[in-house]
Parts: C-alpha cells; sequence; structure tokens
C-alpha cells in the first residue's frame, strides 16, 4: 500500500503519571489522516477516578473539577476503538501511549487492540540526528508548528500529525520511501544504515573533511555529477565546511536541501579573510550556483556626489562613479539612506528653502545624476566637512532648529527635525575611514589577527594586492610595486567589479575596526615617504605584539 493511500490514527494521551500499571488515562485525543488531511477528530476527558495530582495540573491544566463527572475510561474506550479502525496507530513515543491503551483495555474487559505501530520519536530519531532533542516541544519548533493549546490530547495529536506529515516528506526526498510496509520497517531500522546516504557521506568524510587546511579559503559544493550547487568564504576553511556536515538539522531548510546533494567539495586557499570574501564575492557572480540567494549578481549602489554642476555647488545621487573633479561618498547603505541624506544637506546647506530636486528640472545635466540640489558656497565647504567627519555644525543646526520648534509648539515637526538629527547622527559616528571621499582612498590598511599583520594596499577605494608581514621580502616588494603602478594611472570611472570590491572591503573594515590601522597615501605625499612611513608602522604594531 502507498503511504498517500494508508489511513492514519495520531494519539495523545494526558494521563496522571508516566507508569501504566498504577497510573490513569485523564484524556484523550486523536486525529484520523489519510492523504495529509485531516478526515475526523476525538477528543474526550476521562475521570480517572482518583486524585489528579498537582504537578499534572501544572502542565496540562486539567483539573479534578474538569474530570468530575465524566465518563469512565471503560465506557469511552469502545467509541476509542472505534475511531481508530484499521488504522495505524501513530503517537510520538509510541510505546506510552500504546501501553496505557492496552492497560485500560484489560482492566476493563475489552478485546485487546490489535493495531500496527508508528512512532513519529523513532522516525526523527533518524531523519533528525542533529537536533539535540526529539521531544515533540522540539519538534513542533524546528518544524515551526503553532499548536493552540500545548498539552492538551487534541492539541498534541493536531501538532504530531503536522510533524509526521513533515517526517514523511523527508522519508520520501531522502530515502524514496513511498510505500507503507517500507516506512513501518523504516522506524526499526538502526541508525547506522541511516540516511541511506551512508555511503556518500563517508565519501565526503574521507575524501574531503579530513584533508581541510586550518587556513581562510572559498569552497564550493558539487553534485555527483559535477555542477555547481554552492560557494562560500570561510576564516578557517577546516571548521565551516565541516560545520554543514555536523547537526544538519539546525540549518536552515534551503541548506538541509543542498547537503543532501553534496557529493565532492572543491576549495582554493587564501592567505586572508578578505582575499577570501573577495574571491568568494567573484565566483558567486561568474557561476551563479542555485543555492546562493545573495551575491548573486552585481547591485545598483548609490553615492554622494558633491561638485559643481553648472558653476554651482550641487550634492547630488548617482549610481556611477566618474574622475569628474567632484568628492564622492558611498556606497551608501541603501538609495533611502542616500536620498535622506542628500535631503537634510540641502535642508541645512541649500540654496533656497525648496532647493532639493531633479538637476534636469532647471535644464542643468549631469550624467547619472539623478537628484539632488544645489547648496550655498559656504554650505558646499560645510557640508563636505561633515561628511568626512571634520565637522559637526550640522548636529548643532539641527538641535538648535528642534528646540525652536518646540518653543513655536509646532510638535510635528520637531519630531521630524529629531528623527533627522538622530539619522545625522549615526552618519556622523560611523567609522572615519569610511567616510573619506571615495576616489582619494588610497594607502594601506593594516589588520593585526593571529600574531601576524596583513597589509591591504588599495588605490581610489577598492583593494589591489596585499601581503601577510612579516614575510619574504620579494613578497611584499611585489605587492608595493602592484601598489605604486596603479596609483600612477588613476581610473577615468570605476567598474561595477570595482564598486563590488569596494563595498567588499568596507563591510570587512567595519567589520574588523577594532583590529586595523589605515594609513593614507595624502594628495601632496611621494610614494618613497608612504613606503618609509608603512615601514615604521610595521615595526610600531610588530613591537607592540
Amino acid at each position: 500500500m502507498w503511504i498517500r493511500d494508508a489511513e492514519f490514527v495520531i494519539v495523545d494521551l494526558e494521563t496522571t503519571g508516566m507508569h501504566a500499571d498504577q497510573d490513569r488515562i485523564l484524556e484523550i485525543g486523536a486525529v484520523r489522516v489519510k492523504g495529509n488531511r485531516v478526515e475526523d477528530t476525538f477528543e474526550r476527558l476521562v475521570d480517572p477516578g482518583c486524585k489528579v495530582p498537582w504537578r499534572i495540573t501544572q502542565i496540562t491544566g486539567i483539573t479534578a473539577a474538569d474530570v468530575y463527572g465524566q465518563s469512565q475510561v471503560a465506557d469511552v474506550l469502545p467509541a476509542f476503538i472505534e475511531f481508530v479502525g484499521d488504522a495505524i496507530f501513530v503517537a510520538h513515543n509510541v510505546a506510552f501511549d500504546w501501553k496505557f491503551i492496552v492497560s485500560e483495555l484489560s482492566r476493563a474487559g475489552l478485546p485487546a487492540l490489535n493495531s500496527q505501530t508508528l512512532c513519529t520519536v523513532r522516525l526523527a530519531r533518524r531523519l533528525l540526528k542533529g537536533l539535540p532533542s526529539r521531544s515533540l516541544g522540539s519538534l513542533i519548533k524546528h518544524f515551526d508548528i503553532n499548536p493552540d493549546d500545548r498539552h492538551r490530547a487534541l492539541s498534541d495529536a493536531l501538532a504530531t500529525q503536522e510533524v509526521l506529515t513533515q517526517l514523511l516528506l523527508m522519508l520520501e526526498r531522502q530515502h524514496e520511501i513511498t510505500e507503507l510496509d517500507e516506512l513501518l520497517r523504516f522506524q526499526n531500522t538502526s541508525y547506522a544504515r541511516n540516511p541511506a546516504d551512508q555511503q556518500r557521506l563517508e565519501h565526503i568524510r574521507k575524501n574531503y573533511l579530513n584533508k581541510l587546511p586550518h587556513s581562510p579559503g572559498v569552497y564550493q559544493m558539487l553534485r555527483k555529477d559535477g555542477k555547481l550547487l554552492y560557494i562560500g568564504k570561510a576564516r578557517v576553511l577546516s571548521e565551516r565546511v565541516r560545520s554543514y556536515f555536523a547537526g544538519t538539522e539546525g540549518h536552515a531548510q534551503h541548506i538541509r536541501a543542498m547537503i543532501r546533494q553534496v557529493h565532492d567539495i572543491e576549495w582554493t586557499q587564501a592567505e586572508t579573510e578578505l582575499e577570501a570574501l573577495l574571491l568568494e564575492s567573484r565566483l558567486i557572480k561568474e557561476h551563479i550556483p542555485p543555492f546562493n540567494k545573495a551575491g548573486r549578481k552585481h547591485r545598483s549602489r548609490t553615492f554622494l556626489r558633491l561638485g559643481e554642476i553648472s558653476s554651482s555647488g550641487w550634492v547630488t545621487l548617482i549610481k556611477h562613479i566618474r574622475a569628474d573633479g567632484a568628492r564622492h561618498y558611498g556606497p551608501m547603505a541603501t538609495h533611502n539612506e542616500a536620498m535622506h541624506l542628500a535631503q537634510v544637506l540641502v535642508s541645512l546647506y541649500g540654496a533656497s528653502p525648496d532647493a532639493f530636486r531633479s538637476p534636469e528640472r532647471n535644464g542643468i545635466g549631469l550624467e547619472s545624476s539623478q537628484i539632488g540640489g544645489p547648496l550655498t558656497e559656504e554650505g558646499f565647504v560645510c557640508a563636505t566637512a561633515f561628511l568626512e567627519g571634520r565637522d559637526t555644525q550640522a548636529l548643532s543646526l539641527l538641535e538648535s532648529r528642534m528646540r525652536k520648534a518646540s518653543q513655536l509648539q509646532k510638535y510635528e515637526r520637531a519630531a521630524q527635525i529629531r528623527d533627522e538629527l538622530e539619522f545625522m547622527k549615526t552618519i556622523h559616528s560611523r567609522p572615519h575611514f569610511l567616510r573619506t571621499a571615495l576616489l582619494e582612498r588610497t594607502g594601506a590598511v593594516l589588520c593585526t589577527l593571529n600574531g601576524k599583520i596583513e597589509v591591504h594596499f588599495m588605490a581610489y577605494g577598492f583593494p589591489i594586492a596585499h601581503a601577510v608581514w612579516p614575510c619574504d621580502p620579494d613578497t611584499f616588494d611585489t605587492a608595493k610595486s602592484i601598489f605604486h603602478k596603479r596609483v600612477l594611472h588613476p581610473p577615468d570611472r570605476l567598474t561595477m567589479q570595482q564598486v563590488d570590491a569596494i563595498t567588499v572591503l568596507g563591510a570587512w573594515m567595519f567589520k574588523e575596526r577594532e583590529s586595523i590601522s589605515v594609513l593614507p597615501l595624502t594628495s601632496n605625499g611621494s610614494l618613497s615617504e608612504f613606503d618609509a612611513a608603512l615601514e615604521e608602522m610595521l615595526d610600531q604594531i610588530h613591537s607592540r605584539q
């Protein structure tokens, strides 16, 4: 018989204790299911003929008053047996519920129940080996089930029915079990023979998990036919990749689906986590693996541009960076954040109160510029100083405007300015190295990790070379040479790939902000002076270790 054609009755009992020979049933709840569809339910409170223990009342909410005057179990059992009929008797820890039913039938002098039994605990132990607990509560949480009234018989039976549905889906997908006989046998198979793909997992452990390096890098998960499933990066490859195959039930559902298909693993070692991040981002966009949901294509990023348009200083939102003599800031976290920041700057330093608009509305054109506003000459200087973290006048102006609006009892306006002030404080609190004008972000980022110093060279905002110090002199000189050559050839515009690298670099710098130092190459400084300063900084950091 196919599982989809079989009839199941999922049972849950509330009892006065744990021992079928001396404790009694308080409540019976049952659900008849066929083809994953609930066909009928059964619910009865039972007078146990004895005291309801206080601890049971605490758990179930059932009191002596609730069961007083209810039918005796001997009077309820015939209707329950008829409800079960020829269906498979299912329960979470079926041995517990089955023993109570058998004991009560025996005491009542009624015929024994001859149903086949299925235990959802046994199924869960074989299918969800990584879960720390296979209790009903744990499975309810794992499968995101929302029962109406836990620890009441019918509610728990309905929850167990939903758990059973999920487990049957797993059996079909992972083990191709679709027949009832196979299902009943599976619950009694030894753990050692499950899951059915034990040979595949042994292949992965033998050929990959035991050979992974203890270093940063990028890993690729592949199917048996070579199809790429997933690309990821790791600070420590051995730890990250092994984590997929330990406690798999703790992963998100789409990751569990991916792990079930993995047959081979490839990896590329990197010297640093940043190198791994950059490689991961590039490879995901090249290959678009089906299980990578983020970073599959280049995102259009928004920047702030402070520069001249028709002889006036403007702040505008742009999508593409060109070396046009203006100052560019970003990329901003979101387009809305960029829009809000430009609006506040125009409200503080704009040439007119309603100055925030599209440049084209005034017949002023600028390629890729979307919206913005003209600033006064002094306002242009102040806006630049604020964006680069050199001045807090904008915060003082907003505080003054908020107080004035409040004094005039314009409370809605005061609340609006308060929100603008909090927003601008957030912008101002960001690390200084992320606020330098983009095309002026040239120099070295030094990160101290695990007793070594990573030196990442960046030119015009994006990373171009690195070395891990101390290292072979030739290695360090090669990285510096790449940096020197790139500095001498500024880009006409930034490509999508470079903007993506800038975004990755910025996120990494923010994450490691407590461990990094930045040495800028100033506009009036020479490369030889920069090299000398870098050597001195390396010596200082090394001496402190």
